[in-house]
């Protein structure tokens, strides 16, 4: 979170937070573990360790999602070329065929991690509590002190939100609570000599069971999934800038 032209880390500073610490259903545990150093820290150190670490968290999980999609490519690549030798002369192409093995199981399983990463991310962003009692929502976007930076990033959170990202959400919640996408055999499809993971037709509400996805469209989930990862990386690229544009001018290096 260092960089050139700058002092500090990109979210330090107490004009970046706000410092209302009801806003933080974290105070109350960091105050009672801090509590048992000697002296016992006061208010500015509690509301530091409230803090520190809000922006930080988006980035790593931006980070999982990026291991996600190298380790989804890798598993194509692989059953691309596990299938290219399989073929024979006078193959017709026109007609699509099942493809199974573990690399395309592996393929499945870094979607679906891309796809929770992404729910991370915006969870990270802005969420719920789930502390008792605490009804304020929680993550750098409500902590954040309100003008222009927060504004930016609300903004780039809703355009980010109307991408693939949007439709993961649904997928996600299907998939870390009642069932994976694919059922049983995780496996794909060669379309004209191309590998490929079925993907459904686009997803705009939340999904009770698999049986409700439709497969019209003819998707691919890699072509979904890259779609996905550059939204994901087009919000990170305005958050990061909007934090580097807006660095308290006290925090800047001389020229």
């Amino acid at each position: 979170m260092h960089g050139p032209g700058r002092r500090v880390p990109l979210d330090f500073g107490a004009e970046l937070w706000k410092s209302d610490f009801s806003l933080f259903e974290s105070v109350p545990g960091i105050a009672a573990v801090l509590a048992r150093s000697h002296p016992a820290p006061g208010d500015d150190r509690i509301w530091y360790e409230a803090t520190r670490s809000l922006l930080a968290d988006v980035v790593d999980a931006a980070g999982g999602a990026e291991l996600a999609m190298g380790r989804l490519h890798a598993s194509m690549d692989l059953a691309q070329e596990r299938y290219d030798p399989s073929l024979v002369e006078h193959v017709d192409e026109s007609v699509e065929v099942g493809l199974s093995d573990s690399s395309t199981e592996d393929a499945w399983y870094a979607m679906a991690e891309l796809w929770m990463w992404a729910r991370t991310l915006d969870d990270r962003l802005k969420r719920k509590a789930v502390t008792t009692g605490q009804k304020k929502p929680q993550g750098p976007i409500p902590a954040l002190a309100d003008g222009p930076r927060r504004e930016a990033v609300v903004r780039a959170r809703s355009k980010m939100l109307m991408s693939p990202v949007g439709e993961a959400q649904h997928l996600t919640n299907l998939h870390l609570h009642m069932q994976p996408v694919p059922a049983g055999t995780k496996s794909a499809r060669v379309r004209a000599g191309k590998v490929i993971l079925p993907f459904p037709d686009k997803v705009t509400s939340t999904v009770s069971h698999r049986s409700e996805l439709t497969y019209k469209d003819r998707r691919d989930g890699v072509t979904f999934a890259d779609d996905l990862f550059s939204a994901m990386e087009l919000f990170m690229a305005a958050l990061l800038t909007t934090f580097e544009t807006h660095l308290p001018e006290r925090f800047r290096s001389p020229p």
